[in-house]
């Protein structure tokens, strides 16, 4: 039996808010369209728009530190899992890379998980996520890795629809900044910066930590939603779409995720 290689590197998880009241709400024939027309067609949706990000000559107009080809390696790195109402995407990345090369793979991944919040949010399905950075093994449906149990941890804990870094993949951001300041790397630190904002994210626990949350708000993408003076109206809509019931449990996501936005709004530029 061959030895399983484990690999390193980026780690999202994703779940749907108010998953059980549309299979409750909606009777399964209505549910198996939901989940065909959204759910399992998301991967080959969203990575073919992101690959169009290249497809003109606009491409350095738009300020990305990357040519097309390796937009596309990167790309393709990418792999997804869907199992119910969750997604699990991963990103290997080789360690010994240096600080640039690590912040375009780091930038590729978090566009990924930017547009799947993004872009699920509009079709009425609003996520909460977790990022995490490790060793993992993933093999057809199999996995297994503490990214993994840390990423799902982190989302978990959420209170709003959106997506935070767990200590890892803050760290690793960290140092990525440090080394793109020291190396005055100027471009790449901006970009860096656009992916994240801090922010004090509501939980479970009620604590008050701040957190990088990803900026799915602001981004120049293909089949993005811009958000501008409709925020109260999409939250609402996210949320109650599909039959939902804004239930007491719900009502406080809603307004959390309706706070996230607006802060996104006030304090990021547009980025990609």
């Amino acid at each position: 039996m061959p030895q399983i290689q484990p690999e390193i590197g980026f780690i999202g998880f994703f779940d749907i808010l108010g998953y059980s009241q549309i299979m409750l709400n909606n009777n399964i024939h209505k549910t198996s369209q939901f989940v065909s027309d959204t759910l399992m067609n998301i991967p080959k949706d969203l990575i073919s728009r992101l690959r169009n990000i290249h497809a003109n000559d606009n491409n350095q107009q738009m300020g990305h530190p990357f040519d097309a080809e390796e937009w596309q390696r990167m790309l393709d790195k990418v792999q997804w899992i869907i199992f119910s109402d969750s997604i699990l995407i991963s990103m290997p990345m080789n360690p010994e890379m240096d600080a640039l090369s690590q912040t375009n793979l780091y930038l590729a991944f978090s566009t990924v998980c930017a547009s799947l919040l993004n872009q699920t949010f509009s079709a009425g399905f609003p996520l909460r996520g977790g990022i995490s950075l490790g060793e993992f093994f993933i093999e057809d449906r199999c996995f297994a890795g503490r990214p993994i149990i840390n990423a799902y941890r982190v989302a978990q804990d959420l209170e709003m629809s959106g997506c935070i870094l767990d200590e890892s993949a803050d760290a690793f951001v960290s140092d990525l900044r440090r080394a793109l300041v020291q190396n005055q790397q100027t471009e790449a630190l901006a970009k860096l910066d656009q992916t994240t904002i801090l922010y004090i994210a509501p939980t479970k626990l009620g604590e008050d930590e701040r957190f990088r949350a990803i900026n799915w708000v602001t981004l120049e993408s293909p089949g993005f939603h811009a958000f501008r003076d409709d925020v109260r109206d999409a939250t609402m809509k996210a949320f109650l779409m599909h039959n939902k019931i804004a239930v007491p449990s719900v009502q406080g996501k809603i307004v959390n995720t309706e706070m996230f936005i607006r802060h996104v709004l006030t304090n990021l530029q547009e980025w990609l």
